[in-house]
């Protein structure tokens, strides 16, 4: 159901959802919670097979349930947008939980600059407590303080980006909120990107508006270890999201600033190293070989990828190491 409050833009919220019973009711609840009065929720079920689905309908009308055969993240969220009537869109994970004033203080912040179409914010960290309970890994000084105007703003996280996002993916998915007009010039998040759709997005985004990154923490990630995280891919969507991004636009944004190559061949060197150093360690040492020498056309002085690369291609002809059998 709609929460509609006439004088108040609609705000969309796009949860999906995928086994994630253990957290969803939570993550709901802090979205169904918020102090601003005029909300949809839109939960799109990827396929869950673990009761998922049985504790959403208990919402009954409270949200939209959307279900779809297991196809990712990105078609999920594209699902929730089509079915948006918005004025802003908004997203949250099905494991993560936002804190109170979250909708209040971006809305705020959007209705009183209108030439803004992104606005993020901070966040926190949850790992698990002694008692299988959650606590934050850092907590907060004092209770997230009421919304009564608009926070003011971050200025590393603010402005034209897309150079900055060249070198990070800066927003976190869970704290972005985003005009719906601006929502239909970028497009749908690509499928084809099974990781790494989130920061495609924000790069091509931050080509058409000005980000603002607000002064607030407003949300909470959590740090179960039963996500995507712990499952390394065989591709490296960091560098491939990059890459693309500098195949289309190039080393200069919207606004005429430049990136030095030497920065982002640096970039992605450390981005191709890391992907390997995981590999070596918990995934196929002949894709670890393989990343390391893409460090190591980047970054060929770099002793250390010397090192990982000679382990690593050691490692794949050890039968039972993930190389040879």
């Amino acid at each position: 159901m709609t929460a509609r409050d006439v004088g108040n833009p609609l705000v969309s919220v796009i949860m999906p959802a995928y086994n994630t019973a253990a957290y969803i009711a939570e993550s709901v609840d802090s979205v169904l919670d918020q102090d601003y009065p005029s909300v949809e929720l839109i939960v799109v079920d990827d396929g869950s097979t673990d009761g998922t689905i049985e504790i959403l309908r208990e919402y009954g009308d409270r949200l939209t349930l959307l279900t779809q055969q297991n196809q990712g993240a990105a078609v999920a969220r594209n699902a929730g947008i089509a079915k948006a009537q918005g004025d802003y869109i908004a997203f949250i994970d099905s494991d993560d939980v936002w804190l109170p004033g979250k909708l209040t203080a971006q809305v705020l912040y959007m209705e009183q600059h209108p030439e803004i179409g992104f606005v993020h914010t901070d966040f926190l960290s949850w790992k698990p407590g002694a008692d299988g309970r959650f606590a934050p890994a850092r907590t907060l000084a004092d209770p997230p303080v009421p919304v009564t105007e608009a926070p003011g703003i971050v200025l590393e996280g603010s402005g034209w980006v897309y150079n900055q996002l060249l070198m990070e993916s800066l927003p976190h998915t869970i704290t972005v909120m985003m005009r719906r007009t601006l929502v239909d010039q970028v497009g749908e998040f690509d499928p084809e990107l099974k990781r790494g759709q989130d920061y495609d997005y924000w790069i091509r985004a931050s080509r058409l508006t000005e980000y603002r990154q607000l002064d607030r923490v407003t949300a909470l990630y959590r740090l179960h270890g039963r996500g995507c995280i712990t499952k390394y891919p065989d591709v490296n969507y960091e560098v491939e999201v990059v890459q693309r991004a500098l195949d289309r636009w190039g080393l200069v944004g919207p606004n005429g600033e430049e990136t030095p190559w030497s920065r982002v061949r640096e970039r992605l060197g450390e981005a191709c190293f890391t992907f390997g150093y995981h590999h070596y360690w918990e995934g196929d040492p002949r894709i670890a070989r393989r990343a390391f020498l893409q460090a190591l056309l980047r970054k060929p002085g770099r002793a250390k990828t010397w090192g990982y690369l000679g382990a690593s291609t050691l490692k794949a002809l050890l039968p039972g190491k993930g190389g040879a059998d």
